[in-house]
Order: structure tokens, then sequence, then C-alpha cells
């Protein structure tokens, strides 16, 4: 962990074609964190932006979440 806190750099940062060896690997353990920390934006991005289109919050309330008695007219809670 202490390696990761020294020289990390930017993890927001957006990753060049010098961040990259010969081989496709990562250059260094910042170039790595950026990767992470892009990757996970642009995935929560994509839930944001789709979530309406392909209904998942529908489909949550309707299959997994009960509803409870009070939702229901003339039911005693």
């Amino acid at each position: 962990m202490a390696l990761l806190t020294e020289n990390s750099g930017n993890p927001f940062r957006t990753l060049d074609p010098q961040d990259y060896k010969s081989d496709g690997q990562l250059k260094t353990l910042g170039a790595e964190l950026a990767l992470v920390v892009g990757s996970a934006a642009k995935s929560e991005a994509f839930i944001q932006d789709k979530q309406w289109s392909l209904l998942w919050r529908d489909a949550d309330l309707v299959f997994q979440s009960p509803r409870p008695m009070t939702v229901f007219e003339n039911t005693l809670t």
C-alpha cells in the first residue's frame, strides 16, 4: 500500500501511448491506477446511461423487491 501512495500520479488522467511498453504492459503503477479508475468511471457511466433503456429499475422493483402490505388499498398493516 505504501508503494501505491508514493508517486502514483493522477489517477484520473488519460493514458497515452507513452504509458505502455512494447509488449502492451503498463510502465508504472500510476498508469495502472489510472487504468482502473478510468475503467470504473466508464462502467459507471455506462450503467447510468443504460438503466432507463434496459428498465433495470423496473425489473428490480417487480422481481426482487416485494411490496409491503401498506401499498395496496384496503389492507391492514
